[in-house]
């Protein structure tokens, strides 16, 4: 069994393919911070509290994403009285995770292979909606910062000298895996690494990839804002003829040689390309037009 590893006395987390945080509150209760892709993620979450004497009490969900939520339903209905708390606008998604292939389906009834645990979380109840800002949740004062752009208002969450810092940023091993960094605002999502850089700890836990440390931190969000600058580029080098979505991401992923191993891949990767396409129409470095082949982007 994978332990917790402590960073102080009330911190810790749970390394894996998410990193799950835990923070220790008063009676030997815990906090989690995220609870991993299903029930699977969320039980090894819960045994490794309880091997150290700690019972989960409360979820703090960073934002709606399927694999930092989808444990959520088996804690609420496996540790009584079990309180969730999203931020506000996070919350609807958390419950009803429908929502998310629907709207990776452009709003359409998604197809029956889009409905899986990598983008449609079992739902769960959210008892404790919240806005950025101090949040109480047990008997600990924790600090939850507004870091949107990865998803819609996305927060990292800060207690002591640790920022469980949920996607607002990737380890380079995740950027190289994917090619192009995620996110559903890209301009916000640059926007979150001046205030993920800002606060005054010494620990940065990611939801994907190594602890940073802040001799480390600089370097980390350097890498991060190089593949984000490296996929505009890629897109802006598809748009050197007008073309659809589906063009351009073929285009990038001709580039990168990394096809989609599936519908739902090929959809969160699309979803991606897309923020990047209003990105620079934002910028006044593309425009978005209707055509023969229906919307079109085209460089400026």
């Amino acid at each position: 069994m994978t332990n917790l590893v402590f960073l102080s006395e009330r911190t810790a987390y749970l390394p894996g393919t998410n990193n799950l945080g835990v923070i220790v509150a008063s009676n030997k209760q815990a906090i989690a911070v995220d609870t991993g892709i299903d029930k699977e993620a969320s039980r090894i979450l819960r045994r490794a509290c309880e091997a150290v004497g700690l019972t989960l009490a409360a979820v703090v969900s960073t934002h709606h994403h399927a694999d930092h939520v989808g444990g959520n339903d088996y804690l609420v209905r496996n540790i009584p009285g079990l309180q969730v708390y999203a931020p506000r606008r996070e919350a609807p998604l958390i419950e009803d995770p429908y929502l998310e292939p629907m709207y990776l389906s452009g709003g359409a009834s998604p197809l029956l292979a889009m409905r899986n645990k990598f983008v449609m979380a079992t739902p769960s109840p959210v008892h404790q909606r919240f806005d950025a800002g101090e949040l109480t949740v047990l008997d600990v004062q924790l600090l939850t910062v507004p870091i949107p752009g990865h998803s819609l208002a996305q927060v990292a969450v800060v207690v002591d000298d640790v920022c469980f810092a949920a996607d607002g940023f990737f380890g380079d091993r995740v950027l190289t895996k994917y090619g192009v960094p995620y996110a559903h605002d890209v301009a916000a999502q640059c926007a979150s690494f001046a205030v993920v850089r800002s606060l005054a700890v010494t620990h940065w836990i990611p939801g994907h990839g190594e602890a940073v440390k802040r001799t480390e931190l600089e370097q980390t969000i350097a890498a991060n804002l190089a593949a984000i600058t490296h996929s505009r580029a890629l897109v802006l080098t598809a748009l050197q003829t007008p073309k659809t979505l589906p063009a351009v991401v073929a285009s990038v992923q001709q580039v990168l040689a990394m096809p989609s191993a599936s519908l739902a891949q090929y959809a969160v990767f699309a979803s991606g390309i897309a923020a990047y396409l209003n990105w620079l129409v934002a910028d006044g470095a593309a425009v978005a037009e209707l055509s023969a082949d229906g919307l079109v982007w085209r460089r400026v």
